[in-house]
């Protein structure tokens, strides 16, 4: 008998933590910030009519509304945990493929969660046909721009600044240049992440000169590779242009 190797510690870590994950703000650019937010509340309300069926473990009580509710492509929590209890068979019988497919609603939404689910699912055909590609393309997803990035940005805006550190425009200037070209190999691969800081540098002018179309640019590309905190920034384009 094949052991399932779906992570059980997932299941428990999704349920310990709905009360958080019912909290996040769906992905999704509005015209208008009231829309934006009494959307966000509506989803709340109706996750929080669940969560407390699910903390006692009424499974199959919990099921229907949680299948209603992911109807709204936007509720990220309820499609995730729709593919834990599908996962562990809590409430309903144990099904990969139904798990696969909510686990991918919810990356396709932009969760980081699911979408090393995703990949996971991809690379060892749990649920879905294995694709190595696709397994990169999420796991690639699922990942956090890489530290290395992160430290040549900000030591570039320390050797700028002078506060910590000597000011010394020529190695700021030098880690500006490095931190850039590791973030366009990353975007060259689709990487949200990157797409989204390449954004940032061409608003704000670090190592590049500013451009705003440039940057909403690679923003709207940054969301297209479900990069959330994209939308915070076209947003906020949005309302700078009205």
């Amino acid at each position: 008998m094949t052991k399932n190797r779906w992570s059980c510690g997932n299941l428990l870590w999704g349920l310990l933590f709905l009360p958080l994950l019912a909290m996040a703000s769906p992905v999704v650019i509005s015209n208008s910030a009231d829309a934006h937010l009494a959307h966000a509340q509506a989803i709340r309300r109706v996750n929080a009519k669940i969560i407390p069926l699910l903390n006692r473990g009424a499974y199959r009580e919990a099921l229907p509304l949680l299948q209603q509710a992911a109807q709204d492509k936007e509720d990220v929590w309820a499609a995730a945990t729709l593919g834990h209890l599908y996962q562990a068979g809590l409430g309903v019988k144990a099904d990969p493929t139904q798990a696969f497919r909510w686990y991918q609603q919810a990356a396709e939404a932009g969760d980081r969660f699911d979408q090393r689910q995703v990949a996971n699912a991809y690379l060892n055909g749990w649920g879905v046909q294995r694709n190595s590609q696709r397994a990169a393309f999420w796991f690639r997803q699922g990942m956090m721009v890489p530290q290395v990035v992160n430290a040549d940005y900000w030591l570039s805006k320390t050797y700028v600044e002078g506060k910590i550190i000597p000011r010394n425009p020529a190695k700021a200037a030098w880690y500006q240049g490095r931190n850039l070209a590791r973030l366009r190999q990353l975007y060259a691969e689709h990487v949200g992440a990157a797409a989204y800081d390449l954004g940032i540098a061409y608003l704000h002018g670090s190592g590049v000169a500013i451009e705003p179309a440039q940057a909403e640019a690679y923003f709207r590309e940054a969301l297209a590779w479900h990069y959330p905190a994209a939308t915070a920034a076209l947003k906020a384009l949005e309302e700078r242009h009205s």
